[in-house]
């Protein structure tokens, strides 16, 4: 790089600073300052800096942007003051895919920030189970979310198919899985910054080590493992989750991977009210924080939206009669556009066949639901019932079953079979039985026990699980 590149560079830079401090309010600059001196402290001192990382797990949501715009301006100021400032790793978080609207947000907020170019800043997003360069316009391949997408149906087959327990819990260990490739391609020091309160950092690890707990493996000691090993651990268990028919190997407590340190800033970036001039100059966050709960805001809330408006013509369809409306695209444009900003289902290439198959998981229990899904989607396939269990039961049966069983459920044979004899071993079985019951914020889901009759007669086989309150 020319001496020029660099002045220039260095002047954008500057500009960039400027501009973040004139947004920001006398209490925000004054959290920086402090905010500077708790880094220096965790990096071992100034000259420590330059191989000091940052994490931040950044989301759509405005604590999000205040978190990432402090943690610019004090990595610029830095940069001004020291010959070496602390490099940042940005993990956009928007499981299980971002929306377009998403992306178009962090387009906006990195160019902003001046990000995207900066060699001491590097953006990441999560594409299926990879870990990408952040990119407003991906480049997609099916192949990399089959893994995503097998997980999926079979979580949902294997647990009733609801939408808050399909994308609840479990998306907590995808974030760990994603955390432990970024934890084994670190250099350095590298540490965890979050603004998350004391409490819902607590209530998150007591999740974990039940998580553990269920996992009854060997080497796993829940009340004595540091950051790092137990983002190793849930990265395991996922692993776990998206193949419970195959056995996966248990990580080991070794000492030789990447150390993490947890960085909290909450206190220091408490601002209420919020900071209104920073938040029009990074052109206002899409989820206010406190829209959602503190653990589920780096989560993408389209597609339960889709799954749930889904769920609730399926209703309507038993409950009046099968004229109802099922299909995934809404009469009005407004409602339109809404739907098209998930883009989970055109990732994974899921129909609105398999989605009403996947909501009604007919096929777990030795297809205890099976009939009357048939009844109602499939009359036509009713005639065919008794080589339909021959084929779950791994007998042989026409070709143009074992077709259809496929093209409806998006699953193969062999997984069906699995589903329809739950045939899950330990420890897969009580981890899928415990996300099960838990949100995307990790509250407690009402189990089918506690279901009206009504919703237990609308869908058959399948648990609505609503919000414990």
């Amino acid at each position: 790089m020319s001496n020029i590149h660099e002045e220039a560079l260095e002047y954008v830079y500057t500009q960039v600073l400027d501009h973040l401090m004139e947004h920001m309010s006398q209490a925000l600059r004054a959290s920086m300052q402090l905010l500077i001196q708790r880094l220096m402290v965790a990096a071992g001192g100034v000259d420590c800096l330059g191989q000091f990382q940052l994490l931040v797990i950044h989301g759509a949501d405005r604590d999000s942007a205040l978190l990432l715009s402090t943690l610019r301006a004090a990595q610029l100021t830095i940069a001004q003051r020291a010959p070496q400032t602390f490099r940042l790793k940005v993990l956009v978080a928007s499981l299980p895919a971002a929306s377009e609207a998403v992306l178009d947000y962090h387009e906006r907020c990195f160019s902003t920030l001046f990000l995207q170019d900066d060699p001491r800043v590097e953006l990441l997003m999560i594409q299926g189970q990879h870990l990408v360069p952040f990119s407003r316009r991906p480049q997609t391949q099916h192949a990399d979310w089959i893994p995503t997408r097998d997980a999926l149906l079979l979580f949902g087959h294997l647990n009733g198919g609801a939408p808050e327990a399909l994308l609840g819990s479990r998306l907590h260990l995808q974030m760990a899985s994603a955390c432990n490739q970024v934890l084994s391609d670190a250099q350095g020091v590298l540490a965890l910054i979050t603004l998350l309160p004391p409490r819902q950092r607590y209530r998150y690890l007591a999740w974990c080590r039940r998580c553990l707990r269920l996992a009854d493996e060997p080497g796993l000691h829940p009340l004595s493992l540091d950051i790092a090993y137990l983002i190793r651990a849930l990265a395991w268990l996922h692993d776990v989750v998206a193949t419970p028919s195959q056995a996966a190997l248990a990580p080991t407590d070794s000492s030789d991977g990447a150390s993490l340190q947890v960085i909290a800033v909450g206190d220091l970036l408490d601002q209420k009210p919020a900071d209104l001039e920073l938040e029009r100059l990074l052109k206002a966050p899409l989820v206010a924080a406190e829209c959602l709960p503190p653990l589920a805001v780096c989560f993408e809330v389209d597609a339960l939206t889709q799954l749930r408006q889904l769920r609730e013509r399926i209703v309507q369809r038993r409950v009046k009669g099968a004229n109802v409306r099922l299909g995934l695209k809404p009469r009005t444009e407004q409602a339109a556009d809404e739907m098209a900003q998930a883009r989970l289902m055109q990732m994974l290439e899921l129909t609105e066949k398999q989605l009403i198959c996947l909501l009604h998981a007919p096929f777990a229990g030795h297809g205890a639901g099976l009939v009357s899904f048939i009844e109602c989607y499939h009359p036509g396939m009713l005639v065919a019932m008794p080589y339909l269990h021959r084929a779950l039961l791994g007998k042989t049966c026409p070709d143009g079953v074992l077709h259809w069983l496929v093209e409806a459920s998006g699953l193969s044979l062999v997984q069906l079979r699995a589903v329809y004899g739950r045939q899950v071993g330990q420890p897969a079985r009580r981890m899928l039985e415990y996300l099960a019951r838990r949100d995307m914020a990790l509250c407690l889901l009402r189990s089918a026990d506690e279901l009206t009759t009504t919703d237990q007669e609308c869908l058959p086989g399948s648990a609505i699980c609503m919000y414990n309150q």
